[in-house]
């Protein structure tokens, strides 16, 4: 009796049941400012049943590994910017460069540097005899915005096909040809009221401003035809609008049949020796403040490149 007392007591003591499914710790470590990746890892650790020292710790080895990484990351990037060439600088124009762009510029520019009425005297004829007053000028610029650049175009293309030769022939023809479909849409337009430009409305079809491309030696293309065509017919309107407006003014002392001065100033500018007269100051007027404008452009260009002739 006694060893079996003795027995009993020498047994260890039984461990308590652990439910199933219940982890032995259970522990939370909040890391705050910590990417995901520092996070998971720190869960994993947790996980494999470490105490909670050693899951800060783990977190706090990945968070400052990847800090590092990420400093690290800009100087391992520095060669490799300032290996990269640098951009070439544009060349520096010369002298004779800049003055041939500000020369091309001023012959570019129709609307007033190079404008086809008061700069080169093209179409004086039909803005004297017919743009009296704002209703012909505007019937005028109707006919050259539909004929100009439509016969440049025309004949052109037709040089092209004949090799650039019978050019005066070529622009004449082209011009006589989109005319008529051109006098149609004027009419249907304008009405009855365009029998008051007389004689000088077909006369269009061999006006210099018409036909003055077929004195050049080169032969443009087609892109080009209708730019410059659209260029001077854009001149050409403005000279033709003002015309009428200035000779309406100062005639019958209105604009557009809406009274402005009380009488004419100038009745004479109606007839086309004042016409003829008033043009000529307009034109004198224009022609002196453009070439100021290109006389300075001309110095500022000697200025700037003073020392670069070559």
């Amino acid at each position: 009796m006694q060893n079996e007392q003795n027995r009993k007591s020498s047994k260890p003591a039984s461990r308590p049941v652990r439910k199933k499914n219940q982890p032995e710790h259970s522990q939370t470590v909040i890391i705050p400012q910590l990417s995901p990746e520092v996070l998971e890892r720190a869960r994993r650790a947790a996980a494999e049943g470490k105490t909670a020292q050693q899951v800060e710790q783990e977190a706090l080895d990945a968070a400052a590994a990847q800090t590092a990484q990420a400093a690290k990351a800009p100087q391992a990037e520095l060669p490799r910017q300032t290996a990269q060439p640098k951009p070439s600088r544009p060349a520096r124009k010369t002298r004779a460069e800049a003055e041939a762009e500000l020369a091309q510029s001023i012959h570019d520019d129709h609307l007033w540097l190079n404008n086809p009425v008061m700069v080169r005297g093209l179409g004086l004829a039909p803005i004297v005899a017919m743009a009296s007053d704002v209703d012909r000028a505007l019937m005028l610029c109707v006919l050259s915005i539909l004929l100009l650049t439509a016969t440049r175009m025309l004949a052109v293309a037709v040089c092209h096909i004949t090799g650039n030769r019978f050019r005066p022939v070529v622009y004449a023809y082209s011009a006589a040809l989109i005319y008529i479909p051109v006098y149609i849409l004027m009419y249907y337009i304008f009405g009855t009221d365009l029998s008051i430009m007389g004689i000088y409305l077909p006369m269009m079809v061999v006006e210099p401003v018409i036909v003055k491309r077929m004195e050049a030696t080169e032969l443009e293309s087609i892109g080009e035809a209708f730019r410059r065509g659209i260029n001077n017919t854009i001149g050409l309107c403005v000279a033709i609008l003002l015309m009428g407006t200035l000779r309406e003014l100062l005639a019958y002392g209105t604009v557009y049949e809406h009274p402005v001065l009380e009488v004419g100033l100038l009745p004479l500018a109606a007839q086309p020796a004042g016409g003829f007269l008033l043009l000529g100051l307009v034109a004198a007027v224009w022609t002196a403040v453009g070439g100021a404008y290109v006389h300075y452009k001309q110095e500022e260009v000697r200025h700037l490149y003073v020392d670069r002739k070559h």
